[in-house]
């Protein structure tokens, strides 16, 4: 009996923990039918929220909209993420968030964006680098709405990248 309570205590434990994957990505897209740029982020909800709730000391629940989970996103993002597209900073503002799974997305209009043949892009990513050793950023970007991304990665010893973006 007492090796049965052992093994369940470990498949519990299995089921319950933490993905091993850290990761956010930011999905940067032009839409020319609408005229805006979109910085779509995508966080594994769990871990956004634990770091959110260790930085403000409150109790969070991030994956229901509210305009005290937006201030607190909005806040998390202009602190760690900055881009600028041909010397022009783009400026965040939130949209809309949602969750898919495990996932909470959080859908923003890039302020500032001006259409162009080619792109000198500049991307400071911080987001959750200081919060887990293995934690990893991708940002990619789709100026011309042909599937061909762009992306870059960003890690506790990069967090600061430049590239020419052309078609």
């Amino acid at each position: 009996m007492k090796s049965l309570t052992v093994c369940f205590l470990l498949v519990f434990s299995f089921l319950e923990a933490d993905h091993p994957l850290k990761m956010s990505v930011c999905d940067v897209k032009y839409h020319p039918d609408k005229g805006h740029l979109t910085l779509k982020f995508k966080f594994f909800w769990d871990d956004l929220e634990a770091y959110l709730e260790k930085q403000t000391g409150r109790q969070l629940t991030i994956t229901q909209r509210s305009s005290e989970n937006d201030q607190v996103l909005s806040a998390f993002i202009h602190r760690n993420f900055t881009l600028k597209i041909n010397q022009m900073p783009i400026l965040p503002r939130l949209y809309t968030t949602s969750v898919q799974d495990v996932v909470l997305v959080v859908e923003s209009i890039g302020q500032g964006f001006q259409p162009a043949a080619s792109y000198e892009v500049e991307v400071t990513d911080r987001l959750l680098l200081d919060a887990f050793s293995d934690q990893y950023n991708l940002v990619r970007f789709d100026f011309w709405n042909n599937g061909n991304l762009e992306t870059m990665r960003f890690e506790k010893t990069e967090e600061y990248l430049r590239r020419k973006i052309a078609q």
